[in-house]
């Protein structure tokens, strides 16, 4: 298994919808940050990424501070930490067509009935439909996740020149990721769209699966467009060095690995190697993992056991077995001293939370 789709296995991201709108201009709306939505959403998922698909009409979504980044149909605009961001018919702010507090009264009474929240309010102008969503996981310390930028754009098709000098300003081109037209990634927005809209028998099941996909892809394009010198865990991934040492830490976590044996895999001096895992991991910006492919390791074997403790029925023995400790004891030490508490107690309180999230564990 490579190490992309290792850590997204450990992730675990479950996708959802959680509301559709239609907002006619002029409307101007604040999405809050992550925890609330946690309030909103009624989960305590460590983390939490969200995302707007824009069906018809148009609209802006700007972070505060920063440039406001033109929609058009077809684009998705995500959120990989749940920052505080803006929504609005319009490149500017305008006070008085702020429907934020409509927005979220509606959504904190909408009964859990198991359908689809549909929203529509403004002030009678010219239309937009969009669908709101989410992934959450409940792992908050992982280097993929940590990884990703504030912003990340799904792009359909060719825009105009003023739509495109407007992106540009305010995101770096490789957190655009372009979906051509009748692409795999194109086509599965379109049939997102259509379950959305249709709900029909099944959906229920289906919406959450292309919620996952459309972000691994995204995420998979977003690293294979990151530029040589642009660093992080996705940068490490794709390096042919620290990849290759990254790729045999996570084949085999339960080796008692040395610098020394991960720089001769890799035809590297012991120095050479660190040197470079430092300086394409320095940027993990959300992440506790350290530089050194050692603390790198003992971090991975962190976020590994916590997964084994979430969804598994394995003993405490089997998990330190299986993430490098030659002792339980040994493991609960390390556990509480990374995590806070012994692992015991968290698989208690995390399978406590997995029930009030609704994480599946298939």
């Amino acid at each position: 298994m490579d190490v992309l789709s290792d850590a997204l296995r450990v992730v675990r991201l479950a996708g959802a919808l959680f509301f559709t709108a239609r907002f006619t201009a002029p409307w101007s709306a604040v999405s809050p940050a992550r925890e609330g939505y946690q309030r909103l959403l009624h989960t305590r998922a460590d983390h939490l990424t969200i995302f707007h698909l824009i069906v018809s009409g148009g609209c802006w979504a700007a972070r505060p501070g920063q440039p406001a980044i033109p929609l058009t149909p077809g684009d998705v605009i995500i959120f990989p930490h749940a920052d505080l961001h803006l929504l609005r018919s319009q490149a500017e702010a305008l006070p008085e067509a702020d429907i934020t507090a409509r927005v979220l009264g509606f959504l904190q009474s909408a009964p859990p009935d198991g359908h689809l929240p549909q929203l529509a309010d403004g002030w009678g102008g010219v239309a937009t439909h969009f669908l709101c969503g989410y992934l959450q996981c409940d792992q908050r310390f992982n280097p993929l996740l940590g990884a990703l930028p504030p912003t990340l754009l799904v792009r359909v098709g060719a825009r105009a020149e003023p739509l495109e000098a407007a992106t540009a300003a305010a995101l770096p081109p490789w957190c655009v990721v372009r979906a051509d037209a009748g692409g795999w990634l194109e086509t599965t927005l379109q049939h997102t769209i259509a379950e959305a809209e249709r709900e029909q028998a099944g959906s229920a099941a289906m919406l959450p699966r292309l919620t996952e996909l459309l972000f691994v892809e995204v995420v998979r394009r977003y690293m294979l467009q990151l530029p040589a010198a642009e660093t992080g865990w996705l940068a490490g991934v794709r390096d042919p060095v620290v990849g290759c040492a990254l790729q045999l830490m996570h084949r085999q976590p339960e080796r008692p690995w040395t610098v020394e044996e991960l720089a001769r895999a890799a035809n590297l001096s012991r120095s050479a190697l660190a040197q470079r895992f430092s300086a394409l991991l320095a940027k993990l910006a959300r992440s506790a993992i350290g530089e050194p492919p050692m603390q790198y390791l003992q971090g991975w074997r962190m976020q590994l056991a916590q997964s084994l403790l979430s969804v598994t029925t394995l003993s405490m023995r089997q998990i330190a077995e299986r993430t490098g400790y030659h002792s339980e004891d040994a493991f609960n030490r390390a556990f509480k001293r990374a995590i806070g508490q012994p692992p015991a107690t968290w698989r208690r309180q995390r399978q406590e939370v997995r029930t009030v999230n609704g994480l599946s564990d298939g």
